[in-house]
């Protein structure tokens, strides 16, 4: 029996729950799941489902080359890429990927950034640009929270 991957590459917790083929899974950031194919096919019908992965907060992999996984308009950037990113500043690479993020990877760079305390201008205006969120502000909240 085939088997698809199913992986949450995003910074929340998801839980996949489709009662009609008794699936209930709590997906942590990063961890994934293999479900037959002939489940995956079920769910792929499911506009939640869909949603999930056309947002990218789920990656589905294991599919055939002639079988089509749902579409994603957008490349996907899993955590650990987004991380590095931030991590090494890689301002052009952050720039071009920015622009066609998805929800997910919005939700997680802003995430990211406010746990990793980035203040590089650059990445401080797309952030702005991009997600809407004042990084600097979020920070400084942050701290005083902590305080």
């Amino acid at each position: 029996m085939d088997k698809v991957i199913i992986k949450n590459i995003s910074s929340a917790t998801i839980i996949i729950s489709m009662p009609d083929l008794h699936l209930r899974r709590e997906l942590i950031p990063g961890r994934s799941i293999s479900v037959p194919k002939e489940t995956y096919n079920e769910m792929s019908f499911d506009s939640g489902f869909i949603s999930m992965v056309e947002d990218h907060y789920l990656k589905v992999s294991g599919l055939e080359e002639e079988e089509v996984a749902i579409a994603t308009e957008t490349p996907i950037y899993e955590n650990t890429e987004l991380n590095q990113m931030l991590d090494s500043l890689d301002v052009a690479a952050f720039a071009k990927m920015i622009p066609t993020a998805a929800k997910a990877e919005k939700d997680t760079i802003v995430e990211l950034a406010i746990n990793k305390g980035i203040t590089h201008p650059a990445f401080v205006k797309l952030i702005q640009q991009y997600c809407d969120v004042d990084i600097i502000d979020a920070i400084n909240r942050k701290h005083q929270i902590g305080e």
